[in-house]
């Protein structure tokens, strides 16, 4: 597969999503929480290591709607890593949140990928990949959209597969709703959220979700092979539904 420049990438994906939508797990219903046509969010980035907390820049998500055939989201993000900036930007379907596309743009590669029905293909750097899905997917890389756009209530569990090249590409994580509690945060003052645990292979994560809006107000990592946690705190205000 050639690597295609993202215009290119992108008409392919709406072509391959002009069809009727299906959902990534069969009966399970989602619900985005309402988005304008472009929306801007920034979170302010912690790392914790040893019980200490400091600074670690910001991540920015700019999501925008998407209109032709299948309506799609866009979803670019901007944070650190690798000695720079890592920019993703994940396609979706809006209704399902079913993967259509991907490109990464890192400092020490570039990775692109398109999503059929069973199976992705693109490129990693000069490489040309394909993995085997078996079916429908999340990207891992809009983790906390689909954890926040889940019909979340007390005892709510579900395994979800979540696409992630690194590990051979479907990756199944049970999710799980720890609690619904009233919890200070810093942009916002007291909230009420859901608390949502995901298995992440090597970091699970824990996601904050506004009871209201159902938008997502903090997700965090936990590293425990590094020993350390990457924390997320929502600085945009919280649009209601």
């Amino acid at each position: 597969m050639k690597q295609l420049p993202w215009l290119a990438l992108l008409s392919a994906a709406c072509a391959a999503s002009s069809g009727p939508a299906g959902s990534v797990v069969p009966r399970l219903r989602l619900r985005p929480a309402g988005l304008a046509e472009l929306d801007t969010v920034v979170y302010r980035r912690t790392i914790t290591r040893a019980g200490q907390d400091s600074s670690a820049g910001s991540r920015t998500v700019v999501l925008r709607k998407l209109s032709g055939g299948t309506p799609l989201l866009e979803v670019e993000q901007r944070f650190p890593g690798g000695g720079g900036e890592i920019i993703d930007t994940a396609l979706a379907e809006l209704r399902t949140l079913r993967a259509v596309a991907h490109r990464s743009h890192q400092p020490a590669r570039t990775m692109r990928f398109t999503f059929t029905a069973r199976d992705v293909e693109g490129t990693v750097g000069d490489s040309t990949v394909r993995q085997a899905l078996g079916g429908p997917i999340f990207d891992s890389n809009i983790l906390d959209l689909v954890v926040a756009a889940l019909p979340l209530q007390r005892g709510f569990t579900a395994e979800l597969p979540f696409f992630i090249y690194e590990r051979g590409g479907r990756v199944p994580m049970a999710v799980k709703v720890r609690e619904r509690t009233t919890l200070l945060f810093p942009a916002f003052g007291l909230r009420e959220a859901w608390v949502v645990g995901v298995g992440v292979p090597g970091a699970p994560a824990t996601v904050w979700v506004d009871s209201k809006t159902r938008t997502v107000l903090r997700v965090r990592y936990d590293i425990g092979a590094r020993g350390i946690a990457f924390t997320d705190d929502r600085l945009t205000s919280l649009r209601p539904t």
